[in-house]
């Protein structure tokens, strides 16, 4: 047990060490990119299900910058009227 323990800890350090030097090399060359975090730790997220939040996050962002658009929108052309 103590074994696999010591090998996770190993691949978890080794994948941080990895995503260091990523962050380190983007100071110097800005088209490094990070991998999302569903890349970096394939084993403990799924990455459908991140994608899937993340398109409903920007469908609910974009919901309500068209409800300020329409506020807005309508409050111009009240304005407008007067």
């Amino acid at each position: 047990m103590r074994k696999l323990e010591a090998q996770e800890r190993a691949a978890h350090d080794y994948i941080l060490a990895d995503l260091i030097g990523r962050s380190v090399a983007r100071l110097y060359n800005s088209s490094n990119k990070l991998p999302s975090i569903a890349e970096a730790y394939p084993t403990l997220f799924d990455a459908e299900e991140i994608e899937e939040k993340k398109q409903e996050q920007q469908a609910e962002l974009f919901a309500i910058r068209l409800k300020q658009f329409a506020a807005s929108h309508n409050k111009r052309l009240e304005e407008a009227q007067k």
